[in-house]
């Protein structure tokens, strides 16, 4: 009688463990998670690096365009896009003393992620356009200011309307 009763227990724990045998065996043959690469982040003039921030210095040292408001899509990928408002100086290519800015939207498109130190990763090329046109129409792409009064050899916004960035 005793081995009788032994039975239903050892029945049980044969179905146990058939139970648990496709769950070991699983965790047995999978791989390993592989790890989350850091978040891809974008400096400019300097500053720190940031992920999708809203507003972005686009001319360095002259603050002659600067995106505000902007709104990122498929940030981290070969190229992010982001939509916003630009605020130019309209005294840009002009030899005005007291500049004039005003706004006007843009569209800034970063790409050509690179390792940043140990482990960082940043995005290295700033592109950008004016969809609604050029705040500065009829102004050469090729324009020179040697003889400007008010800022010889004035660094102008760039005519291929790209810029590099900095980790």
């Amino acid at each position: 009688m005793l081995a009788r009763m032994k039975r239903p227990a050892a029945t049980a724990r044969a179905a146990v463990a058939a139970g648990l045998f496709p769950l070991l065996a699983l965790t047995a043959c999978s791989q390993a998670a592989k790890p989350v690469p850091p978040p891809v982040t974008m400096s400019f003039c300097g500053g720190n690096a940031q992920v999708q921030p809203d507003v972005v210095i686009v001319v360095c040292d002259t603050g002659d365009i600067t995106a505000r408001d902007l709104k990122w899509t498929a940030w981290g990928k070969a190229a992010a896009t982001a939509t916003g408002t630009a605020t130019v100086d309209l005294c840009a290519y002009n030899d005005c003393h007291t500049g004039s800015y005003g706004t006007t939207p843009i569209r800034v498109i970063i790409s050509t992620i690179v390792r940043c130190g140990a482990t960082g990763r940043a995005y290295s090329r700033l592109r950008y356009v004016f969809p609604a046109g050029t705040p500065w129409p009829g102004t050469p792409a090729n324009l020179n200011t040697s003889g400007y009064v008010a800022g010889p050899k004035r660094i102008l916004p760039p005519a291929s309307q790209q810029v590099s960035l900095t980790c």
